[in-house]
C-alpha cells in the first residue's frame, strides 16, 4: 500500500483500538519500507495550543477531522506501519496550505523555520 505525505490515519493503542488521527509526513519512497514518520494530533488544550508555532489548528470538519484539534509537530516520532489503522484507510489527505503549515511546523520545532520549496517539477 502507498502512503503518501499529507494523509491522515488512525493510530492504533495495543489493543488495536482508534487511538488518535496521525498525520504522515516522511516522503512517499521512504513510506515504502515498515516505517513512517508522522505528527500526532490532540484535542486537548485546543485553545492555547492553535497559538503556538509548534502546532498547527484544525476546526471541527476541516481535514477529516471530528472535534478543534492540533497538530503537535514538537512530537513528531517514527511509527511502525501495523500501528496504522490501514485497513480504515486514508481519515482524509491535507491541501498544499494545510501541508506548508505543518512544514513550517517541523521547521520552527527543529530551529529550521525554512520555507518548504516549491515544486516546480522539474528533475534535478
Amino acid at each position: 500500500m502507498q502512503i503518501n505525505p499529507g494523509e491522515i490515519y488512525w493510530l492504533l493503542d495495543e489493543g488495536g483500538q482508534r487511538d488518535r488521527p496521525i498525520i504522515i509526513v516522511s516522503r512517499e519512497k521512504l513510506n515504502r519500507g515498515d516505517y513512517v514518520v508522522a505528527i500526532p494530533t490532540t484535542t486537548r488544550k485546543f485553545d492555547r495550543r492553535s497559538k503556538l508555532s509548534s502546532c498547527v489548528p484544525f476546526k471541527a470538519g476541516e481535514c477529516g477531522f471530528d472535534h478543534d484539534c492540533v497538530a503537535q509537530a514538537e512530537m513528531i516520532g517514527v511509527y511502525e506501519k501495523w500501528e496504522l489503522d490501514l485497513r480504515g484507510g486514508i481519515i482524509a489527505t491535507l491541501d498544499t496550505h494545510k501541508m506548508r503549515d505543518v512544514q513550517k511546523a517541523i521547521g520552527y520545532v527543529i530551529a529550521a523555520e525554512l520555507e518548504p520549496e516549491e515544486d516546480s517539477g522539474a528533475q534535478s
